[in-house]
């Protein structure tokens, strides 16, 4: 997301003939600079790159001190990406269903590695489990590149990780791909299946990015602002794809249906799986 903002940063800058700064305000899963933004004035100057962190902080915090639908409106999608299912390149896994057989036949014996709890990653994996009926282990890491290590060290059986990290290292046989987490598969990913395709109806989890601003800033700002963001986003679509993803186009009626879309999907996930953070 970071690499996503600064791309974005640079071509509004160019495209407005103003400097647009980038302010990375990290803690707390994204709640430090969200809270950030959503107390910022509302005129349009200072605005919050938004990612499905901050539909699943919703039901993942027990407390949060900002709404983000009620403190913050939906300016303009940006881009859009895939998680994808990895295992070691000498995993016993070749398909997404072997895997799945596996872990049926070892109820908690096989496990999978998270960036952290709350993350993702994790949640992608909880919902695998939730819609494949498995029971398999999470193991919660610092970071992505830790899950990895014991990934191809066989402490645990798979992964789930963004496509711009992942793919490089599966094409050069680093890691083996059982599938992709979109409803369909993403043209540059043309040869791994969807997780509906590999095995399990209804799976379906985007990767998103979009911009918000405080609540109150005015709707002439908040068009405008949607123009020129939603012509940088295409401005990118090939820096974009060579990051795995792809322009996200959309009003702000449509990013505020996307958002929540996303907060209900979590927040059932979530519960289901009982984990939160105080």
């Amino acid at each position: 997301m970071d690499v996503t903002g600064r791309l974005l940063a640079q071509t509004l800058t160019e495209r407005l003939g103003e400097t647009v700064l980038v302010e990375n305000h990290p803690g707390a899963g994204s709640n430090v600079g969200n809270a950030f933004v959503a107390r910022a004035a509302p005129d349009g100057y200072t605005l919050l790159l938004a990612t499905p962190s901050a539909a699943i902080n919703a039901s993942l915090y027990r407390s949060l001190p900002y709404d983000i639908q009620k403190d913050l409106v939906p300016v303009a999608g940006v881009a859009s990406s895939e998680l994808v299912l990895v295992t070691a390149p000498d995993s016993p896994y070749h398909t997404l269903a072997e895997l799945l057989a596996a872990a049926r036949a070892h109820p908690g014996k096989l496990s999978y590695g998270s960036a952290g709890v709350g993350s993702t990653e994790h949640l992608a994996g909880e919902l695998l489990k939730q819609l494949a009926g498995l029971d398999v282990l999470h193991v919660p890491y610092k970071g992505t590149g830790q899950a990895m290590n014991d990934l191809r060290g066989g402490q645990v059986q798979f992964i789930f990780g963004g496509a711009a990290g992942l793919v490089p290292l599966v094409r050069d046989g680093q890691l083996r791909a059982l599938a992709v987490t979109s409803a369909r598969r993403p043209l540059d990913l043309s040869e791994i299946p969807t997780m509906e395709e590999a095995g399990v109806p209804g799976y379906e989890i985007t990767i998103w990015s979009g911009v918000f601003a405080p609540k109150g800033t005015p709707s002439a700002v908040i068009e405008q602002l949607n123009k020129t963001i939603t012509a940088a986003s295409r401005d990118l679509a090939d820096r974009f794809a060579a990051l795995g993803g792809r322009p996200m186009p959309m009003t702000p009626p449509q990013l505020e249906a996307l958002l929540t879309a996303q907060i209900d999907l979590w927040r059932k996930v979530i519960t289901q799986a009982n984990v939160h953070v105080d």
